[in-house]
């Protein structure tokens, strides 16, 4: 049966990645049918939405989508993330030679941050202060009871025990797959529990809970400030780490600094039934149009999309040709210490599959 792929080309610079790598799928004729909806302001300029019925239809019709970065958590975005429930974040950090690390020492960085993808802060439920005065909040451990007279705002932080067991699989799932081919077979649980003493510190106690039933793997735990430490002083210790919304967000950004940045870094939701794949980093507007952009972010995250599709040996293809460039070093983008054009770089790995 046809996989079908929905293509969102994002905002600013974003197409010229997006584009370029749908292209290089085309390339390796895996038979994908790819669905372009339009969004953003050709949208707008066109039916005076940026996120249009037609482009709903196309992701609805689709198996997964691949996306370029939008300027808003809105629209598309919010339609992929929330609207497809896709609660888990894959967010890889893997250094291979080439790769222009700023540490003395990357080699053997080989991770994953699974981050939940739903709940935390990130779903926006805030107001002003005074909207919490009926609630008489105390905490018990500091004797801090809230002025709810204060002029401010607050934000609703929510853990559930239903979508934190379904992170934890998946994470634990992962870590079995890796070990499989050689890795670690270790799932680490960080947060900030000694202070967050319910909702963080469940996330913990499920994660252990959840390991517990993977006798094959491994269990450690940090806090999440000893974890932004070792992530720096010996990411090598890491395999699969598991996170919930807000802590995942950065820590994976700052994971991906490991390795040389963003535009390294690959990026899936994925959820029960539906699945977006794509770069992390913001839609470039500062040098859209100039054919600079470093596409390496999306092509690795296209791989993850083959690789959900069913297509693995071609997933790893893939994988291998964009680091073969890297190894060859003859045609990188600028951020990578090259002259290449974005179009340059991904013609390189065509040549190279």
């Amino acid at each position: 049966m046809t996989k079908k792929v929905c293509v969102v080309k994002g905002d600013d610079a974003s197409p010229e990645v997006v584009v370029p790598t749908v292209q290089i799928l085309e390339e390796m004729k895996l038979g994908i049918e790819f669905l372009w909806a339009e969004t953003g302001d050709g949208a707008l300029a066109r039916y005076g939405d940026s996120f249009p019925q037609s482009a709903r239809e196309a992701i609805d019709a689709a198996d997964c989508t691949i996306m370029g970065s939008t300027r808003t958590l809105g629209g598309v975005h919010g339609y992929l993330r929330w609207g497809k429930k896709c609660y888990a974040n894959i967010r890889p950090t893997k250094y291979m030679p080439g790769l222009r690390s700023p540490l003395k020492n990357p080699e053997g960085i080989d991770f994953v941050i699974i981050r939940e993808n739903l709940e935390g802060l990130y779903p926006g439920w805030e107001g002003d202060v005074k909207e919490l005065a009926p609630l008489n909040l105390r905490n018990d451990m500091t004797g801090q009871t809230l002025d709810a007279t204060l002029k401010g705002k607050f934000a609703v932080k929510v853990t559930t025990e239903d979508e934190t067991r379904a992170i934890c699989q998946v994470a634990c799932e992962l870590a079995l797959k890796r070990k499989a081919q050689g890795g670690q077979g270790k799932v680490t649980v960080s947060s900030k529990y000694n202070v967050l003493t319910q909702s963080d510190e469940l996330f913990r106690r499920i994660a252990e809970e959840v390991v517990k039933e993977y006798p094959e793997l491994t269990f450690s735990q940090l806090i999440i400030d000893n974890f932004a430490q070792q992530l720096v002083l010996n990411p090598q210790q890491f395999d699969v780490v598991v996170m919930c919304n807000e802590h995942g967000d950065i820590m994976a950004d700052g994971a991906a600094a490991l390795i040389g940045g963003l535009g390294l870094a690959p990026n899936a939701c994925i959820g029960k039934d539906y699945a977006y794949f794509g770069s992390v980093h913001g839609t470039a507007p500062d040098i859209a149009g100039m054919n600079i952009i470093n596409p390496t972010a999306m092509i690795l995250s296209a791989s993850m999309l083959l690789e959900y599709l069913g297509f693995a040996e071609e997933a790893a293809r893939l994988e291998r040709a964009v680091y073969k460039v890297y190894e060859e070093g003859k045609t990188l983008t600028r951020d990578q210490g090259g002259n290449a054009s974005t179009t340059q770089f991904c013609e390189a790995v065509k040549a190279k599959l």
